[in-house]
C-alpha cells in the first residue's frame, strides 16, 4: 500500500505552561557547580578509560580480521540467538524481547529504562563480516561501528556512500534508527543505502529482507528501534573514494543568504559533500567540497590529529578570514566532529580546545559518551536535561527558514548544525515519508548545546521548548530524530509518524506481544 499520501492529523494546540525559574535549591546549585567543575573527573578518570576501552577493540577487531574467521563465528552467534528465543518461549515469555545491550552503552540521550522489565537477548555481534569488491559491497554485524568500518574500507580505496561522522556509532542503531552525513543529499539517510539485512524474527525464523525479499519488512526497518526482531547482519554498498576531499568553507552573513545558497549547493549542480554551521540566527558558515586527490606541491591539513583545533572552531575562523579551501585527509573529513562530540565536548572539558590542552592530552579525547552516561547520577540527568538541549528536527527544505528562526525562539543554541538529505519516496513506504508524496529534499537541524537564556540566568522551561518544537515539526510535515528524548504523546507520535507499514509488519511478522511497539520503547517514562 502507499501510504506517502496519508493525510496527517490536525495537531490540537495546547497550554503553555509557566517558565521555569531559576535554579534556587541548595542541592541544585551543588549539581551546577559540579557539572562545571566535571573536567575534574573527566580529563584524570573518563579520558584515560575511553582511550584504553578503544584500544581493546582497536587491537579486537584487528584479531577478528586478520585471523579469525568471523563469518563462521557469525553463524553460532545467530544460532545462540534463536536458542534464547526458544528458552523464552518455553519458560512461558516472561518479559517482551530486547537486546541486552544497557543503556548507557548507547549514543542516545535517552535512557533505555524500559529494558528494566524486559526480557534481554545477548547480541555479540560486532565484526565486519565480508568485504567483496568484485560486487562493491560489504556485508557486516550490527554492532560493527562508522570508525571500525571506514579504516578497513578507506586503505582500499573504498568508502560506504554515507559515513555518520562519530567513529562510536553503529551500523544497527543507523538503520533501526537514524544516521545522516554530508553524502545524504545525493545517497539519502544511511538507512536508504541498505542492500540487505538478515533478521532473527520473534518466532526464531531467520530471513534476509530486501527490496525484492520480504520488501514490506525490508522497508519497514527504518526508525523501528528493535520492534520488529532482531538484526543480525547488513549488507550494504561501497563506492570508491579518493585519498582527501576538497573543502571549501564559505561565511554567510544573513540567514536568508544563508538558505538560498544552502539551496544550492544541495540541488542538481551542487556539491558532493554539503554541511552547515550556524554560529548564529544570522551568521554561519557552509562546507562544501569533493573527493580528490592531493595536487602536487599542495599540503592537506590533517584536521583529524589530536593536536589541531577542533574542527567547529576552525570552521570559523571563516567568518574573519573570508572564503578559503583546503584538502583535508578523507578520513579527517568522515570523522571531522569526533573528537570535540561537535561542540558538546567543550562543555565536558571546557578548556578541551586551548593549545596547551590539545599539545599536551588532546591525544586522549574524546570522553566515551558511554561512559559519562555511566557515570551520571539522576540528579546529573535531570539537571542536564532541565539546562540542555538535544533536539534535531529533519525538515522539508522549504521550511529551512522557518525553522532555524523556531529553533531560535525555543533553544537559542549554537552552532547549529545543518545536513542536507534526500528522502525518496519509497512503495511500500515506512514511518518517514516525503510530505509531498514525491522525492524531496530535506534538512537536519540539529541543537546540542545550553540554550541562550539559561547562560544568561534567564528562566527557560526545556519540556516545554521541546514540546514547541515537536509541535511545529507536525504541523510542518517534519520529523524527530528519536535518539533524542520525546515529550509527544502516543497520538502526536503517530501523527508525526506514519504507522501504516510498520504495524501490519508487526502482525505479519510475529513481532506483537514479543517485541516492545517504538513508541514504547522511545517515550519519556
Amino acid at each position: 500500500m502507499d501510504t506517502a499520501t496519508t493525510p496527517r492529523r490536525p495537531m490540537a494546540s495546547k497550554p503553555q505552561t509557566p517558565a521555569a525559574e531559576p535554579v534556587t535549591s541548595r542541592d541544585d546549585r551543588l549539581v551546577e557547580f559540579l557539572i562545571k567543575h566535571r573536567w575534574a573527573t573527566v580529563v584524570p578518570i573518563v579520558l584515560p578509560l575511553s582511550k584504553a576501552y578503544d584500544t581493546y577493540w582497536r587491537l579486537r577487531h584487528i584479531y577478528y580480521r586478520a585471523w579469525a574467521n568471523a563469518a563462521h563465528e557469525h553463524d553460532q552467534r545467530v544460532k545462540k540467538i534463536q536458542d534464547a528465543i526458544q528458552a523464552w518461549n518455553r519458560a512461558g515469555r516472561p518479559g517482551k524481547l530486547c537486546t541486552s545491550r544497557k543503556g548507557w552503552q548507547t549514543v542516545s540521550s535517552r535512557t533505555s529504562e524500559y529494558k528494566r522489565d524486559a526480557h534481554t537477548v545477548d547480541l555479540d555481534l560486532h565484526d565486519i563480516l565480508e568485504i567483496n569488491l568484485e560486487r562493491k559491497t560489504i556485508k557486516v554485524e550490527p554492532r560493527a561501528n562508522m570508525g571500525q568500518i571506514s579504516r578497513e574500507l578507506v586503505r582500499m580505496g573504498y568508502t560506504l556512500p554515507v559515513v555518520p561522522e562519530l567513529d562510536d556509532l553503529t551500523v544497527g542503531g543507523l538503520i533501526l534508527g537514524y544516521g545522516i552525513e554530508s553524502t545524504s543529499h545525493r545517497y539519502g539517510l544511511f538507512s536508504d543505502t541498505v542492500l540487505g539485512a538478515e533478521m532473527v524474527l520473534g518466532d526464531g525464523r531467520i530471513v534476509w529482507c530486501s527490496p525484492t525479499e520480504h520488501a514490506d519488512l525490508f522497508r519497514a526497518l527504518p526508525w523501528s528501534y528493535g520492534s520488529l526482531g532482531f538484526l543480525t547482519a547488513v549488507e550494504l554498498p561501497i563506492v570508491e573514494c579518493k585519498p582527501y576531499v576538497h573543502i571549501t568553507y564559505e561565511p554567510v552573513r544573513t540567514l536568508d543568504q544563508a538558505c538560498e545558497r544552502w539551496a544550492e549547493l544541495v540541488g542538481p549542480n551542487g556539491a558532493g559533500h554539503v554541511e552547515g554551521l550556524m554560529y548564529s540566527l544570522h551568521e554561519g558558515v557552509l562546507m562544501w567540497g569533493e573527493y580528490a586527490d592531493l595536487p602536487k606541491g599542495e599540503k592537506a591539513n590533517p584536521i583529524g590529529k589530536w593536536h589541531k583545533p577542533w574542527f567547529y572552531k576552525h570552521a570559523e575562523t571563516a567568518l574573519t578570514r573570508g572564503q578559503f579551501s583546503e584538502y583535508l585527509p578523507v578520513r579527517d573529513w568522515f570523522h571531522r566532529h569526533t573528537r570535540s562530540l561537535y561542540w558538546h565536548g567543550e562543555l565536558l572539558v571546557p578548556f578541551g580546545n586551548e593549545p596547551w590542552f590539545r599539545n599536551t592530552l588532546g591525544w586522549l579525547m574524546p570522553p566515551k559518551v558511554s561512559f559519562m552516561k555511566l557515570t551520571q547520577t539522576e540528579s546529573f540527568k535531570d539537571y542536564r536535561e532541565k539546562r540542555n538541549v538535544v533536539q534535531d528536527g529533519l525538515v522539508p527544505l522549504r521550511h529551512m527558514k522557518a525553522c532555524i528562526e523556531m529553533f531560535h525562539r525555543e533553544f537559542e543554541c549554537y552552532p547549529l548544525w545543518l545536513c542536507p538529505h534526500l528522502t525518496p519516496k519509497h512503495v511500500p513506504g515506512g514511518m518517514v515519508q516525503p510530505s509531498t508524496g514525491e522525492d524531496e529534499m530535506y534538512v537536519d537541524i540539529g541543537a546540542w548545546q545550553v540554550p541562550g537564556p539559561v547562560k544568561r540566568g534567564e528562566p527557560w522551561d526545556g519540556i516545554q521548548a521541546v514540546k514547541n518544537m515537536e509541535a511545529w515539526l507536525r504541523e510542518h510535515g517534519s520529523f524527530q530524530c528519536l535518539y533524542a528524548v520525546t515529550e509527544q504523546d502516543e497520538d502526536e507520535f503517530w501523527t508525526m509518524f506514519d504507522p501504516t507499514l510498520y504495524r501490519q509488519v508487526r502482525k505479519k511478522y510475529a513481532a506483537e506481544g514479543v517485541f516492545l511497539d517504538v513508541y514504547e520503547k522511545v517515550r519519556r517514562r
